[in-house]
């Protein structure tokens, strides 16, 4: 089996010459050997109504995304 044509790189070939890794950053960004940093947003407040807890996913704390994601709730009253 072939190895990744990327230099110092030794894992077995997935697609265009590549490894898994590299392929999906060439995928992504257009070159296999640019690393990017995600950059982590800003802490905000609950978007629920008279709660000042932080965000955790989808603009809600721990507790209200959990109320949203098991009522399955399209529309949520939101703090303008």
């Amino acid at each position: 089996m072939a190895n990744c044509t990327i230099n110092e790189c030794d894992k077995p070939v997935k697609a265009k010459q590549m490894c898994s890794m590299h392929h999906q950053r060439w995928r992504r960004h257009g070159d296999p050997v640019v690393t990017k940093v995600r950059q982590s947003a800003e802490p905000t407040a609950c978007k629920w109504v008279n709660c000042d807890r932080l965000t955790v996913s989808k603009g809600f704390c721990s507790k209200h995304y959990y109320i949203y994601r098991m009522q399955n709730v399209q529309k949520v009253q939101v703090n303008s």
